[in-house]
């Protein structure tokens, strides 16, 4: 479900303020929020159109709220007294910062009323048994900060290979991603082993009926069956032929594509409606890293994501570097068949 201007938290006789009050709602646990997390690149959007399909699931463009306006509170406060509690760091001041002048939870309670404050827009609006999908890939790095003031929010992993993760951020690189993207296999493989360890690390923490993880492969090569198993997860009722009509609807590139509302300062200079800049979308295509990456693109993957892989349930063969190796030089016209396939079986060191 889009949001629509009816339901506009900011819309006259319908203000958040009016809804959801944060000094009476301080208990707010996060029932009926849920956030899409992953690294970058692999399919959060996609799969946040496919979700917003389905009439009890509002949504919006990136918050990024805990990645840029509350975790970096929670961790400097939790930074700051711990310091002190380890002989090895303190200072001997006996202390520093806020801590010198709240209690921890007089400090938290001030936080969760600024939290609740900011989640105004995205859940003042919700009516009974509605949802609020939140997609933004970087709290993946910020789960432990979400559910200590949120403890039963909910949260949907999509994890992609990483080779086609760094096809795509190298390829953004140099367009619309620019000014984040990295612009390097060594830092984009990087960027993908510390948003995968980051969610298996705050996993470990979670109740199966908190945490869901898909992979973007079994989204891709089967998303009827997909999305039904995000819907039970979720407690939402999505019949087989609607889950294929949003399917249709959000195939790459479609015109049908659910649209994701935008409110506040953005929405006033650009318009309601979030439009993705040109290559947003690229192939969409699982293995398209055989054909794009480089030889050397190809080993550095290898050597900073081979064990995560592995524990992932991706594989990642010395074929498939030899493979690469043989794209980049390959055989001279004059070789024998019998000189290339014993090339082709070496062993890599």
């Amino acid at each position: 479900m889009q949001l629509g201007e009816e339901l506009s938290p900011h819309a006259p006789g319908n203000t958040a303020a009016e809804v959801f009050d944060p000094f009476r709602a301080a208990d707010y646990s996060g029932h009926n929020l849920v956030f899409v997390v992953g690294a970058p690149r692999s399919g959060t959007t996609w799969l946040q159109q496919l979700l917003a399909a389905h009439p009890r699931i509002r949504t919006g463009q990136e918050s990024k709220l805990f990645r840029w306006y509350i975790a970096p509170q929670l961790r400097k406060w939790t930074m700051e007294v711990q310091r002190e509690l380890n002989a090895s760091t303190a200072n001997g001041r006996g202390g520093t910062g806020l801590s010198c002048y709240f209690r921890e939870e007089e400090f938290l309670a001030l936080l969760k009323q600024y939290l609740l404050t900011l989640l105004q827009p995205m859940i003042a609006p919700l009516r009974e048994g509605e949802l609020f999908l939140e997609k933004t890939p970087s709290h993946a790095l910020c789960i432990p900060e979400i559910t200590r003031l949120l403890p039963n929010s909910r949260f949907i992993h999509i994890i992609r290979d990483p080779r086609d993760v760094v096809t795509s951020l190298l390829a953004v690189s140099r367009t619309w991603g620019t000014a984040w993207a990295p612009k390097d296999a060594m830092n984009a493989a990087g960027l993908w082993v510390d948003h995968v360890r980051s969610v298996r690390e705050a996993a470990r923490s979670l109740s199966a009926s908190q945490f869901h993880q898909i992979t973007y492969e079994d989204l891709s090569r089967a998303p009827e069956d997909a999305l039904s198993g995000i819907a039970g997860f979720l407690q939402l009722d999505w019949d087989r032929s609607d889950i294929g009509r949003a399917v249709e609807d959000n195939r790459p590139n479609s015109a049908h594509t659910t649209r994701i509302p935008l409110y506040g300062e953005v929405a006033r200079r650009v318009g309601p409606v979030v439009r993705e800049p040109e290559g947003f979308v690229r192939t969409a295509r699982v293995g398209a890293w055989r054909s794009e990456l480089s030889f050397p693109q190809t080993l550095a993957v290898w050597r900073v994501c081979r064990r995560l892989m592995e524990e992932v349930g991706y594989s990642f063969s010395s074929e498939d570097l030899l493979r690469s190796l043989v794209r980049r030089f390959p055989p001279k016209a004059e070789e024998s068949g019998r000189e290339r396939t014993a090339a082709a079986e070496a062993p890599i060191p």
